[in-house]
């Protein structure tokens, strides 16, 4: 049947079931909640990014499966809209709109689920049903927004941090505009975002970190709110992933911005940044809360390569045979163009000065980064000692002409243009050691197989614990546990249920309980529309009144 990820983009559905162990034993201490979240396919413009959320929610000890798709109000009104109106009515009413998809991260904050995507605030649903609760601020507590009556866009970070000592969430705002009337360069400013959990979103603008590709995830130390400048190439004449003319920038820029300056008498003036830079595109990264004086302790999950803004096309042809793409492909990412490494890095809070780095890679084996798992209790916050990186590897038959000539003359490529695998290399599950930047033990998916991104389950007797991973196949897609310390020996447990079969997800959370949160937070939906929708056409008012009724 082809590759794993040869049919990824085959129709998502919705499940509830119960998970039977086909392999090994599950540990009976094996409790908790994963969450895993990703795209709903088809999308309409046959670009995999462009789904709205499909959430999968696992009860590991129960083994129960529940898969539903994200229900916010501006996608209930967008949708409500085009089913109502005449196509071009409605066009004419979307023109600009950007509904939230909520399709990249879940995150927990204290006992409380939010949801992110990429242009929209984050929200907050119910742990168990999944129900909407709030967005996180109004629009009117964001100071870039992309103006629509309807759909006003707010681009957030989608991996918001919880601070350990302050109890809050920090994320950013940023809006990236075209540079002139350039149709391939964009630029845009930084505000920091925090919130309490109860009250406003506050923001600080950070002039002195000039974006130009944008911002996909934040991170925090007791001093520092850190963002790093992800290595995603955006160009305004470029639609839905197509038309790509420029490969992404081959460094990362890093954004320290100190919580001493981050005062509630500053609130929304600016505050001053300290900038670093380093090798490679950014992907994921995190600190140790914990500082040594003023240095930061930062790893960063590079992409390298791995470029996750083109969309696979009919037109494409396939590296070095010229053959065309597997039909399944068409609207998927290009595989990566060279390993990917997992870097530490020492910064200089105060100054940007970069006073220690070590990589970790290995080319036979680490192609495309996913997220990592990690341990999520408060000691391996502050200082960890472990990390469970996944990789999707790479299959030549996803490695595109276009974009390795694209991509050809990075100056920091691992594996030459001329010695791109032409053997698949496998999906893996590695533990790395964050002391030596070493691997500690590693696993490697049988061909045609990926995994997707792990979480790390704690074992309430003190011992290593699991990494706990969905795997998908060509026909379906299982769950499988590794002892978290010994990836090497194979999975303890696999676990699946007939017909289950999950398309492309992106990210995952882990919590060890869950309770059903009263909706104490709300940002009024009522509030985000501009008032002139009641002068709208009878029947688009008819509609936006309904919504309004039952979200308001």
């Amino acid at each position: 049947m082809g590759h794993a990820l040869h049919h990824a983009l085959e129709a998502s559905q919705e499940y509830d079931l119960e998970l039977t162990v086909t392999a090994g034993r599950w540990p009976d201490a094996l409790t908790g909640e994963l969450f895993l979240i990703g795209p709903a396919q088809p999308t309409d413009v046959r670009f995999m990014f462009a789904g709205p959320g499909i959430l999968t929610h696992v009860d590991l000890a129960a083994r129960r499966w529940r898969t539903t798709r994200v229900r916010t109000p501006d996608l209930a009104l967008y949708t409500a809209l085009r089913q109502a109106l005449p196509a071009e009515d409605f066009a004419a009413l979307a023109l600009g709109a950007r509904p939230s998809l909520t399709n990249v991260a879940p995150h927990f904050y204290r006992d409380r689920l939010v949801l992110t995507g990429i242009s929209q605030r984050p929200v907050e649903v119910d742990p168990i049903t999944a129900d909407f609760h709030s967005f996180l601020g109004g629009v009117d507590e964001y100071p870039e927004v992309a103006a629509h009556p309807l759909f006003p866009g707010v681009r957030t970070a989608a991996h918001p941090v919880e601070d350990l000592d302050e109890g809050c969430m920090w994320w950013c705002n940023t809006r990236l505009h075209p540079q002139g009337t350039s149709t391939t360069d964009v630029e845009g400013t930084l505000w920091v975002a925090r919130w309490d959990g109860a009250g406003p979103v506050d923001t600080w603008c950070v002039p002195g970190a000039h974006l130009v590709q944008g911002v996909h995830e934040v991170t925090v130390t007791q001093d520092y709110v850190i963002v790093t400048e992800i290595g995603f190439q955006q160009e305004p004449g470029s639609v839905a992933g197509r038309n790509r003319t420029k490969p992404h920038l081959p460094f990362t820029d890093i954004y320290l911005v100190a919580k001493r300056d981050l005062t509630a008498a500053r609130r929304g003036r600016t505050v001053p940044v300290t900038h670093a830079r380093v090798p490679y595109e950014s992907f994921h990264h995190f600190a140790d809360y914990r500082q040594d004086g003023d240095d930061v302790t930062l790893y960063i999950a590079h992409s390298n390569g791995w470029d996750l803004n083109y969309s696979l096309a009919a037109s494409d042809r396939v590296w070095r045979t010229g053959t065309a793409l597997a039909p399944g492909l068409h609207g998927f990412i290009s595989a990566p163009v060279d390993a990917s490494p997992v870097g530490r890095y020492v910064i200089d809070g105060r100054t940007g000065e970069v006073r220690d780095s070590r990589l970790f890679l290995a080319p036979h084996q680490h192609w495309a980064t996913l997220l990592y798992g990690r341990d999520m209790r408060r000691g391996a916050l502050e200082r960890g000692r472990y990390l469970w990186q996944a990789y999707w590897g790479c299959d030549p038959e996803m490695l595109v002409a276009r974009i390795v000539e694209l991509y050809a003359t990075h100056p920091w490529r691992v594996v030459p243009v001329d010695r791109l695998p032409t053997r698949e290399i496998p999906s893996s599950l590695v533990c790395l050691d964050l002391e030596s930047m070493t691997e500690q033990s590693a696993w490697s998916f049988p061909a045609g197989t990926v995994g997707e991104s792990p979480v790390y389950v704690p074992d309430p007797a003190g011992g290593a614990g699991w990494a706990v991973i969905v795997v998908h196949h060509a026909d379906r897609s299982e769950l499988q546990v590794f002892d978290a310390l010994a990836l090497g020996a194979g999975p303890v447990a696999v676990a699946g249920a007939p017909g289950l079969k999950l398309s492309v997800q992106f990210h995952s959370a882990y919590s060890p309980t869950l309770r059903t949160r009263p909706p104490d937070y709300r940002r009024s939906f009522a509030d985000d529309l501009d008032p002139s929708w009641k002068d709208l056409p009878v029947p688009a008012r008819t509609v936006i009144a309904r919504v309004l009724e039952q979200y308001g």
